[in-house]
């Protein structure tokens, strides 16, 4: 079984873009430095680079973050069949604050790493990037970003449609329904129901609503319509610009992306919760 004074550390300080490795001994003589970037050119120049000052040692990796930042690197080494042990940042941290004079700089962090690798490497844990829930914490992420998103334009789509339409919410019992944005993506502001009959406007709802809504309430709508009917004011029709200014035209494809990651995005045979 390999003695610690066989092995080479290499601590990583992980970063977006680029990493900083240190190489050390087990006596925690330093060995060299390099800095790359976070790619698959990057992580064949670390490799290389290690090889080239190993010798006869058996290189072991440390690395802060092998789930976000980190994970390719780790990913990579592993599939080399290297070492690759998770430093808890809290250890790194510990041995940072240790000296006398605290420094704070890519390659100070990859050798406290280093540092923390050389003496606790067999009790730190072996890095195991999990699949599962590296691609269920994407999945979530775009949830909660879809879902933020569709907020703010059903809150945007609410304040311009309540300055065209007064009653807006009596027209229909759910307003962000189908139904309801597809009259108001066609009917953007009052104006655009001049000359509209509920005959004409009953068979849009009767086709938008499969059926559930008549000309009865298309009726109910004109009639509100008209009892709100105000003088245009300038630049009004602007403002209701269906093609620049209409938050409907995005909510439903929002909605649409929404259930798709909540429907049809199974890992595991497990749907992601509301």
């Amino acid at each position: 079984m390999p003695q610690k004074t066989d092995y080479i550390y290499v601590g990583m300080d992980i970063h977006k873009e680029t990493h900083t490795a240190v190489l050390m001994t087990y006596m925690e003589e330093r060995l060299g430095k390099i800095k790359i970037t976070n790619n698959i050119a990057g992580y064949r120049r670390l490799k290389a680079y290690v090889e080239k000052i190993q010798g006869n040692r058996i290189p072991i990796y440390g690395l802060e973050d092998v789930s976000h930042y980190g994970r390719d690197l780790a990913v990579y080494l592993l599939d080399q069949e290297y070492i690759v042990k998770e430093v808890n940042s809290a250890l790194s941290c510990m041995e940072r604050n240790s000296y006398a004079t605290v420094k704070k700089n890519d390659e100070w962090d990859a050798r406290c790493i280093c540092s923390v690798l050389s003496r606790r490497s067999d009790s730190l844990p072996d890095a195991n990037p999990q699949d599962y829930y590296w691609t269920m914490k994407h999945l979530v992420g775009r949830r909660d970003a879809l879902v933020k998103n569709t907020s703010a334009l059903v809150r945007q789509f609410h304040e311009q449609i309540q300055k065209q339409y007064p009653s807006y919410k009596k027209f229909f019992t759910v307003i962000e329904c189908q139904t309801s944005l597809a009259f108001f993506e066609r009917y953007p502001s009052a104006g655009h129901l001049t000359g509209v009959t509920v005959q004409e406007l009953g068979t849009f709802l009767c086709e938008q609503s499969h059926n559930t809504c008549s000309d009865k309430r298309a009726e109910r709508i004109l009639n509100l319509v008209g009892q709100d009917k105000m003088k245009e004011r300038e630049y009004q029709s602007g403002r209701s610009d269906p093609a620049k200014h209409n938050p409907a035209n995005d909510i439903q494809p929002a909605g649409n992306e929404t259930v798709g990651v909540d429907a049809g995005r199974i890992v595991k045979g497990t749907r992601l919760s509301s």
